[in-house]
């Protein structure tokens, strides 16, 4: 039900021309029905494809990450022997080898789209200039809280090295999975040299290797922010964010009956994740109000920093 709803934000807010969407995914339980009617949904969308992982032993892509105990014993963990291991990697890596686009933007299905998204001539010739150090982030802007003074405005955008503060906050993190676009051939070239096996893992490990190696050091975003994420739930062990918890297996329940979902958020979005006021199901003429915001929601939205981060 998350997934469907960030395609029809995706749908209604990228006035991009010719982009495509892909969604990677693998299911557990009775989730498999719910893929199985989203893609029944979306098949006449001739931008909108589905890829499903799938269990292997030995996912060869991790062969170039060899050059570190390290990095081969996480390749043991994760793959070799996991009995869940999957492709995850070699069929991401394989996508982007393929793709005929220039740019390459991840998403989880928490995220929201909530303004139009337009790539201007001026953010593209920024990205003609520095293909390789360029990435245009759309969750940060001006209206988030803790915006910092170090960032340079431009005509249409803003601009940052994001090694110039030694803190943590989304200014200074070079690598996110989140609504951020990158140079797709040169992104690949580092992917292929970073061990990960889930969403989560890739955007640690490749943080930590941009980190290293100072990576992606210029950073753009839009003026305000066009994506905001949404804290309704967790459905991986690997993180510990904070969520108002509403049941992954319910939404999917309701999602093959039929019902779709509605976020009601704030008018001004301050913060880079947010507890909805409303979650909301609806089908047809029936409304099903299934979360309104409490003291318990309130309480998950203080424990993020202002920057919208995990407080420590």
């Amino acid at each position: 039900m998350q997934v469907d709803y960030l395609l029809s934000t995706i749908l209604n807010r990228l006035k991009i021309p010719d982009y495509s969407t892909v969604i990677l995914y693998h299911t557990t339980g009775d989730h498999h029905l719910g893929y199985k009617k989203l893609i029944e949904k979306y098949k006449t969308y001739p931008n909108i494809s589905f890829v499903e992982r799938k269990e292997v032993w030995f996912d060869i892509s991790f062969l170039k990450t060899f050059n570190s105990k390290k990095n081969f014993n996480f390749f043991l963990e994760k793959n070799l022997k996991n009995k869940k291991g999957d492709n995850f990697k070699g069929l991401l890596q394989n996508l982007l080898r393929k793709t005929k686009h220039d740019f390459v933007m991840f998403n989880t299905d928490d995220g929201v789209f909530y303004d139009d998204v337009i790539l201007d001539n001026d953010v593209i010739s920024v990205f003609k200039e520095n293909p390789n150090t360029t990435s245009y982030r759309m969750y940060v802007g001006d209206n988030i809280d803790g915006f910092p003074n170090y960032i340079e405005k431009k005509s249409s955008y803003y601009q940052w090295d994001y090694y110039t503060d030694k803190n943590i906050t989304h200014w200074s993190y070079p690598f996110s999975v989140d609504g951020t676009i990158y140079n797709t051939k040169y992104l690949l070239t580092v992917l292929e040299k970073v061990p990960y096996h889930n969403p989560i893992t890739l955007e640690e490990n490749m943080f930590r290797y941009a980190l290293e190696h100072k990576l992606f050091r210029n950073g753009i975003s839009p003026l305000k922010t066009k994506l905001v994420g949404t804290t309704l739930n967790r459905v991986s062990t690997d993180n510990s964010n904070p969520t108002i918890n509403i049941d992954v297996d319910y939404l999917n329940q309701k999602f093959t009956e039929g019902y779709t979902l509605r976020l009601n958020l704030p008018e001004q979005i301050t913060v880079v994740n947010i507890v909805p006021f409303e979650v909301i199901i609806e089908k047809e003429d029936e409304t099903i109000v299934i979360y309104s915001i409490d003291d318990e929601g309130k309480k998950v939205q203080s424990s993020y920093g202002i920057e919208g981060t995990k407080k420590d």
